[in-house]
């Protein structure tokens, strides 16, 4: 016979502006839930801060600025498309990593495969209202988090005074 152990996952549903509508689970009473997301949110800030020290910058509306010292690209020498087809790969490699630290940061704040859903209709990196998707979705879950964790709070100081309190003098 197998014993059988809950460990407090609660759903959350998330609707997108699409309509589609999917679920994500964490646990509110994981104590090292808001830890490991300001860990994750900072590893994030650090990977994106990156991007934008190498040749290429993300510039505000999600698109990729390219080199200033390359302005008419139909002119280039083939050692100039060489060096701008290098900078290109290379801008896509460190894309890529950083969404991959991305999902995998996420997934472990939350001990969960939550990445699959929150990025299933766009990338991180999308901006959507003027922010990064990632920004937009940390921004929107930590409300959220925290109403839950101070539920889970309450009804555990509920259930702890009820036992205590017959010890009580």
């Amino acid at each position: 016979m197998a014993m059988k152990l809950s460990v407090g996952k609660i759903a959350f549903p998330i609707e997108f502006d699409n309509g589609d509508k999917d679920t994500i689970y964490f646990n509110p009473n994981d104590s090292d839930l808001a830890s490991r997301l300001m860990s994750a949110k900072d590893k994030i800030d650090k990977k994106i801060n990156a991007i934008n020290t190498e040749d290429f910058n993300l510039l505000n509306d999600g698109s990729v600025e390219m080199p200033k010292d390359i302005n008419d690209v139909e002119n280039l020498s083939n050692e100039q498309h060489e060096v701008l087809m290098k900078k290109a790969e290379q801008m896509i490699k460190l894309m890529q990593d950083t969404k991959n630290i991305i999902f995998e940061e996420l997934d472990r704040a939350f001990d969960s495969n939550i990445s699959s859903v929150v990025f299933k209709h766009c990338s991180p990196f999308a901006v959507v209202n003027g922010e990064y998707f990632i920004t937009q979705f940390i921004n929107a879950i930590t409300p959220e988090i925290q109403k839950h964790i101070k539920k889970s709070n309450s009804d555990m100081d509920r259930k702890m005074a009820k036992y205590v309190n017959k010890y009580r003098r």
